[in-house]
């Protein structure tokens, strides 16, 4: 039980390109153990047999959010949580507000949101360069307007929905050194804030 207690579990929201991963690759060089949301899709889709792509991922959560009921992702992940020994753990790519209302629920859980504005989360997009993001300002307009709401109530993506419930929210809009700087900070307050609790 005392176990229990000293867990830290930190989430991350934002929309694509808004720095969670640079967040969450600072977490795991800290020691946190790393999940994602987003696995628990990819492994569907692995079980298909069906190529991953962002279009085919969005499009398997909102299936499974419907059949499975809006927290699916999260309670998946919720599962796999248990059976960890690490005390420290972050979950990467949450996106929906029954996700966040579900891992909100758990004593242990801090929600980090990530954030930039639009259209330097695009430079970042063109910079990096990665086959699954979207090849024109137009495709990543409609991605990220998707994300931001899509499905109806709390079946689909909401990133404007878990930002607002987030416990500490950054806005990414400097360098990889003042993101980590904001990163470093937030950490200690949480750290504080259970040793008060």
């Amino acid at each position: 039980m005392a176990e229990k207690q000293k867990r830290l579990i930190i989430g991350l929201t934002g929309p694509i390109a808004g720095g969670k991963g640079v967040v969450a690759d600072y977490l795991k060089n800290q020691g946190f153990f790393y999940c994602s949301l987003s696995e628990r899709i990819r492994e569907e889709i692995r079980r298909r047999g069906e190529e991953i792509s962002r279009e085919k991922l969005q499009k398997v959560a909102d299936k499974l959010r419907k059949k499975f009921g809006p927290a699916v992702l999260a309670q998946r992940t919720w599962n796999l949580i248990l059976k960890q020994k690490s005390l420290r753990i972050v979950i990467d790519s949450i996106r929906g507000e029954s996700e966040v209302d579900f891992l909100k629920s758990k004593p242990e859980f801090f929600l980090l949101g990530v954030t930039a504005p639009r259209k330097l989360r695009y430079q970042r997009v063109v910079a990096r360069n990665r086959e699954s993001d979207p090849p024109s300002w137009e495709e990543f307009l409609r991605i990220d307007k998707k994300d931001f709401k899509s499905g109806q109530g709390k079946l689909g993506r909401d990133i404007k929905k878990c930002l607002e419930k987030t416990d500490f929210l950054i806005v990414n809009d400097g360098t990889v050194g003042e993101l980590k700087r904001k990163i470093k900070k937030i950490l200690s307050i949480i750290i504080s804030e259970k040793k008060k609790g």
